[in-house]
């Protein structure tokens, strides 16, 4: 049978008399030609990048204290006793105000704790004792830090006030904060600390398992670091409210908790030119036996205390449930949007199949 003049030898394509056929198909429509399970193949492996992407960001800052810890918050301050070589305590050297806070809900202090804090009254009976209650500590803000007072009255639990204040205080005041279950064993020795002459001075507790403890805390007043924590305590409150009465420890731990003063001086120590920074040292609880002993009456702890503290004590477990996650997350992703693409394209198939009958 001979070729039509008209179509030519070489014309494959049907004829079509709107030329729907005859032109090439183009490239998305090329696309969307290609296997099932290539194309959802393509597009699951773009989302579970884009989640992992999102995931890097959002945690950096905890994957960077992870893997800087030592470079950040490395203990290297050791206070040896009976040390005569630092030389005697002049107070005109000092940069550490001789001043000695704690906090509690009100004037009355829970039986448990009056011989811990008559043994720190008297290892430091030659400071200013600042007694911070709820009140005086809601009268300090109001008049020195009003710009957080709304914060302050809004705050979901009572210990974001107890940790908030101390801040505000050492920020002010500077001094020595402790906690009222610990027990004083002797004075810690502050000239030693500030033998260097640098202008400012912090001492921080390491903790694990990453960052620094709030329960006991020395620094000048002023000092740059408490400015920064500072300037960044609204935000993380904002972070953890909607979420606060979920995981209350977590939120807690964040918003004014150690976790949060952990991540302002990481921001504050990463912004300067060189590490360790002079002005802000960390010590080994071991270190400070001589001096107190921390009794850790955690009054505030609630339902989900004890899995953090425990994960807090197991390291590896932190990357085992982070992979584990991750997984487990990724997988029940990308089976919803596996069967959401089946259904898709089962209902295109279908659309294209009830529009070739009707042309029939």
């Amino acid at each position: 049978m001979s070729s039509s003049p008209i179509l030519g030898p070489e014309r494959k394509n049907s004829y079509d008399e709107e030329r729907l056929e005859w032109a090439k198909p183009s490239v998305p429509k090329k696309y969307l030609r290609l296997p099932r399970l290539r194309r959802s193949t393509v597009i699951l492996l773009l989302i579970d990048f884009l989640i992992v992407a999102v995931l890097v960001h959002a945690f950096y800052p905890l994957i960077t204290l992870l893997r800087r810890n030592e470079e950040l918050f490395g203990a290297r301050l050791t206070l040896p006793l009976n040390d005569t070589s630092f030389g005697e305590d002049v107070s005109a050297q000092r940069t550490i105000p001789r001043i000695f806070h704690q906090t509690s809900a009100n004037e009355t202090i829970p039986e448990a704790w009056k011989d811990l804090v008559k043994s720190c009254r008297e290892t430091y009976s030659e400071f200013e004792y600042k007694h911070w209650t709820d009140a005086k500590a809601r009268d300090f803000i109001s008049e020195e830090y009003p710009w957080f007072l709304d914060t302050w009255d809004t705050f979901p639990f009572n210990i974001q006030r107890a940790d908030a204040i101390r801040y505000f205080v050492l920020h002010h005041y500077g001094g020595i904060y402790l906690d009222m279950d610990t027990l004083c064993n002797a004075t810690i020795p502050l000239h030693q600390i500030e033998a260097d002459g640098s202008k400012h001075h912090a001492v921080f507790k390491s903790t694990t398992p990453t960052g620094v403890s709030n329960d006991m805390m020395i620094t000048s007043a002023h000092h740059p670091a408490f400015t920064k924590a500072l300037s960044r305590i609204q935000l993380y409150n904002d972070i953890t409210r909607p979420w606060a009465h979920i995981l209350p420890h977590v939120a807690v731990m964040v918003s004014a908790g150690p976790l949060f003063l952990t991540m302002a001086l990481k921001n504050y120590l990463l912004e300067q030119p060189s590490l360790p920074e002079t002005t802000v040292q960390v010590i080994n609880a071991t270190e400070l036996e001589p001096y107190l002993t921390d009794y850790e009456g955690a009054s505030w702890h609630h339902g989900d205390t004890k899995a953090i503290m425990w994960l807090g004590e197991h390291e590896w477990v932190w990357y085992m449930l982070g992979v584990v996650g991750l997984s487990g997350g990724l997988y029940l992703i990308n089976m919803l949007m596996m069967k959401c693409w089946a259904r898709f394209f089962d209902k295109a198939s279908s659309d294209e199949a009830k529009d070739a009958i009707k042309l029939t």
